[in-house]
């Protein structure tokens, strides 16, 4: 009975951080808002568009193209744009805390993310 107990907890442990981390496009694509201000990033309330043909509008960047990339630790989003020194990127982890919309982690340090907002 212990083993029954312990490998339910162990896969419900791992079912809800495979959810929390690991995103594909379509749960991603929306508008998000910043909620803090990035060395070379966002402003606060600056918002980011991610279109379904992996191109964003951004009130930082401008307009771009993004990739998606799964890893151990979960799904990262890549964001490249334009500036005027060349081609610049920003790259950021997608989280969500249990049961919430997806966030795009700039700065974890000081807990500056992009907040889905639809």
């Amino acid at each position: 009975m212990n083993k029954k107990i312990f490998v339910s907890f162990a896969f419900l442990i791992g079912l809800i951080y495979v959810y929390d981390n690991f995103f594909t496009k379509s749960m991603i694509i929306g508008t998000y808002v910043s909620n803090g201000n990035g060395i070379d990033g966002p402003n606060k309330n600056d918002t980011l568009i991610l279109l379904e043909n992996y191109t964003y509008e951004s009130q930082s960047w401008g307009k771009g193209k993004y990739t998606l990339k799964n890893s151990g630790k979960g799904t990262i989003i890549d964001i490249q744009y334009d500036y005027e020194f060349g081609k610049g990127g920003y790259q950021m982890s997608i989280e969500r805390d249990f049961y919430v919309k997806p966030k795009l982690v700039f700065d974890f340090d000081q807990d500056y993310y992009f907040k889905k907002i639809k």
